[in-house]
């Protein structure tokens, strides 16, 4: 029989250096491909000058909202730290901005949200808080006191975005961030301009009264009606979300005949969505709302406000042709209201609303983690510090 010689020990084995800048610069490029947590893909970049040069910030990989906590002090005011919670890798991230202080949080959007203080703020302002990126928006007090964000829109900062402003006296001013222009408009008495949103160079807002869609043309402030496909309930909401270049109007319902008990009716989970997508004619007047059974590959996500629109894929984790929701609830606590915020999921292939497990319960809207930035020229991806 051979004799077989005994291995050297592990500790007097002689070691092999790896040089890891000398992988392909296409593996490279392929792997940063997979980083659909942006801090892995900062991570990434920071090994080394080549790994840098392989994955340019321009190349982000598709990232999925986070959800956004915005923490009070003892005293009530929201302090400068934000928290973010992703879905797709379960952590929890918190950034300090300071330009979040003292003020309220509205999104969702691409990269930014919308800071301001909660009367009268003359200088609210867009903001990217993981490049620190900050564009004021300079609002007229002294025409316009009242005058209040309703839409961010999915990308504030794009050549074609507007941001709607409603104001008590039934005006609505459009923002155009990328040139700093105002758009003034008077509105229908009869018409009120919320809930909307900004898509396309168009506001989208529901009459109450018909369940009809009024659509404002922003830049020539000429309007037209597309008639409601079904008639709404009194409890209903109505989103506008662009999802891959199609306008959809969803509707969301909720069944309050389930439960004769209101704390448990105001967190029941009985919602369902009903989803329309615009059928644009040449003739605008005669466009429709269509009713489709399907959104493909993408994931909404919907706040109180507005809703965005991801492309995704099943390895993320997270279910595709679906219908993310938050949903305020409140319960009696010793005599006094408390209310905190759920995460639903509404899967639209089969109609079911399944509580999705959420480590935050005053979750405030979506986030998509973005590191291009338009503004100031020149702008130059900052080091990101997070607190945990």
């Amino acid at each position: 029989m051979e004799a077989i010689e005994p291995s050297l020990p592990l500790r007097s084995q002689k070691r092999v250096r790896v040089d890891w800048s000398d992988l392909p610069v296409d593996l490279l490029q392929e792997i940063s491909k997979k980083l659909h947590d942006v801090f892995d893909f900062v991570y990434f970049r920071a090994v080394c000058k080549k790994w840098r040069s392989a994955a340019s910030i321009s190349d982000l990989p598709p990232q999925l909202p986070w959800l956004v906590e915005h923490p009070v002090n003892a005293q009530g005011i929201e302090g400068e730290n934000l928290r973010f919670y992703s879905f797709f890798s379960d952590k929890i991230r918190t950034l300090h901005c300071p330009m979040a202080r003292g003020k309220c949080l509205i999104g969702p959007s691409h990269g930014y949200l919308y800071a301001c203080k909660r009367w009268k703020d003359p200088t609210p302002s867009l903001f990217n808080p993981l490049t620190k990126d900050e564009v004021t928006i300079q609002i007229r007090r002294d025409l316009f006191p009242f005058l209040d964000l309703e839409s961010i829109g999915p990308d504030p900062i794009g050549t074609d975005s507007y941001m709607a402003f409603t104001d008590a006296r039934d005006m609505m001013g459009f923002y155009r961030p990328c040139s700093c222009e105002w758009n003034y408009v008077e509105l229908p008495i009869d018409i009120c301009p919320v809930p909307g949103s900004c898509l396309k160079g168009r506001y989208y807002m529901n009459d109450h009264e018909t369940g009809d869609t009024v659509v404002m043309d922003i830049a020539c402030s000429s309007s037209f009606v597309i008639p409601a496909p079904k008639t709404l309930d009194s409890s209903d909401r109505v989103y506008f979300v662009e999802s891959t270049g199609n306008i959809l109007r969803i509707v969301k319902h909720k069944d309050q005949t389930l439960s004769l008990d209101l704390s448990l009716a105001l967190c029941t989970s009985n919602f369902s969505f009903d989803i329309y997508q615009l059928c644009a004619e040449d003739d605008i007047c005669q466009s429709r709302w269509v009713k489709i059974n399907s959104i493909g590959n993408q994931i909404v996500f919907l706040d109180d406000r507005n809703g965005i629109s991801i492309t995704a894929r099943p390895s993320t984790g997270m279910r595709i042709n679906s219908v993310y929701f938050l949903q305020r609830c409140s319960v009696s606590y010793y005599g006094d209201w408390v209310t905190y915020c759920e995460v639903y999921k509404y899967s639209i292939s089969d109609g079911r609303t399944e509580k999705v497990l959420c480590p935050f319960s005053n979750g405030r809207t979506w986030f998509v983690p973005n590191l291009v930035t338009s503004v100031p020229a020149g702008h130059q991806l900052q080091s990101i510090t997070f607190i945990a």
